[in-house]
């Protein structure tokens, strides 16, 4: 009897303290999730002449409709890093000073995803809502222009799919890759299109590793 007892306790234990495995959009996910994921930026055309590739990092919330449907607010930023093209230089920047891109984007849209077995989930997201266009201007002369505005807003779209992990009831690690638009007014009054040179409307891709815990 005593053993039984034991057994019984030792099985009680494991099935309380051993992760449960599980797809990231079933009974197991949480009325609202938190994630956060970063990776690398990859730009193409005018965009990619200008400033390269470079970093993006991603927090969102995510709110419960069903086990399959989740609305999706994300808050991102991008890293574009210096600008390349010297002949924008144009004495706003001294040889000595640099000029950086950085794109922060608040977006809301839905997120649909599946369980595909052994604790595997794909998803498919899409957003719209605005992207924040900055210049940072890092030495030489600019410091004197404090009246200049170097911050536009853009109305943008995004979309992605990924791949989750669930490693216990809360937790879950993912891959994702997005794709990012934003509208630009094609003219040196636009930030975007005065500091790459006159490059076309961008679409920025990304890959990124991340972890969301789903709250109870």
């Amino acid at each position: 009897m005593t053993s039984r007892i034991a057994l019984a306790a030792v099985t009680l234990c494991a099935c309380v303290l051993l992760p449960v495995r599980s797809h990231a959009f079933d009974e197991y996910v949480g009325k609202e999730r938190i994630g956060a994921r970063a990776g690398g930026a990859i730009t193409s055309d005018g965009f990619n002449d200008a400033y390269g590739n470079g970093w993006d990092f991603t927090l969102y919330f995510n709110e419960r409709i069903t086990h399959h449907f989740l609305v999706d607010l994300r808050l991102g930023a991008l890293s574009m890093g210096e600008l390349q093209l010297k002949s924008l230089d144009n004495g706003i920047v001294l040889p000595s000073g640099t000029v950086e891109m950085r794109i922060l984007s608040l977006t809301v849209g839905p997120t649909v995803g599946t369980g595909i077995g052994g604790g595997y989930s794909v998803e498919a997201s899409a957003g719209a809502g605005i992207y924040s266009v900055s210049m940072v201007f890092n030495g030489g002369i600019n410091n004197q222009l404090t009246g200049y505005d170097t911050s536009q807003q853009k109305f943008g779209f995004n979309g992605g799919v990924g791949l989750s992990r669930r490693l216990s009831t809360n937790w879950s690690i993912e891959a994702n890759s997005s794709a990012h638009y934003f509208l630009i007014d094609k003219n040196t009054d636009d930030i975007y299109f005065a500091f790459t040179n006159g490059a076309d409307a961008p679409l920025i891709l990304t890959a990124s590793l991340g972890a969301v815990i789903d709250l109870r």
